[in-house]
């Protein structure tokens, strides 16, 4: 009896720590990127972001992005950059294939994504499509806006993707750890609750 009790309490922490979120992002995309390209790396994108019961929202690079409607701006912007360059043969930081713009208090809207590098990756490890490892840069980027700079040694915000990591990705294994995705949600709570207070 009490350790079906004991797995009701622990059920409803983690479902009230994953009540469903919907974010709004925008991708602008800056290099002619393919469409199915695009459309596989946010299919792939909102993937990772799915277990938290967080929804991706997706919209083109339009006129919403300077809107002063707080109900129709995206949340975030996510451009699609050409070039970047992959320096040397083995494991490449995620900072070569995009980058996550934020101020002194680690608040940002807006990410990177650089297709030229991506591009390299994938040419150097054949495994994952080009569009998969967008989606999954694209993750890592938003992932610094929702909890701030540095890299961990596991999941999607590793320091390094080699051979293993796009293995990973192509598996649909790599994800945020439990307290990541607990701190994304509570962010994500917070700029809902400090845009609403907005007039």
């Amino acid at each position: 009896m009490w350790s079906g009790i004991w797995m009701w309490v622990l059920f409803s922490g983690t479902a009230a720590a994953f009540a469903g979120e919907n974010i709004r992002v925008a991708v602008c995309n800056m290099s002619r990127i393919p469409g199915s390209v695009i459309e596989r790396a946010e299919d792939e994108a909102a993937h990772v972001f799915q277990p938290m019961d967080v929804k991706i929202h997706w919209t083109d690079c339009g006129a919403e992005v300077g809107s002063k409607d707080a109900r129709t701006r995206p949340d975030f912007i996510v451009r699609l950059a050409p070039g970047g360059q992959i320096a040397k043969v083995g494991p490449v930081s995620p900072e070569a294939m995009g980058r996550a713009f934020m101020d002194r208090t680690g608040y940002g809207f807006m990410v990177d994504a650089y297709y030229g590098a991506i591009h390299q990756l994938t040419l150097s490890y054949p495994i994952a499509s080009e569009g998969q490892v967008l989606g999954y840069t694209i993750a890592h980027e938003l992932g610094h806006l929702l909890i701030g700079p540095g890299h961990r040694p596991e999941g999607i915000m590793r320091a390094s993707w080699g051979r293993n990591e796009v293995d990973a990705i192509f598996h649909r294994f790599l994800y945020f750890n439990k307290a990541e995705s607990i701190l994304i949600v509570r962010r994500l709570r917070m700029r809902r609750s400090s845009s609403s207070a907005i007039p």
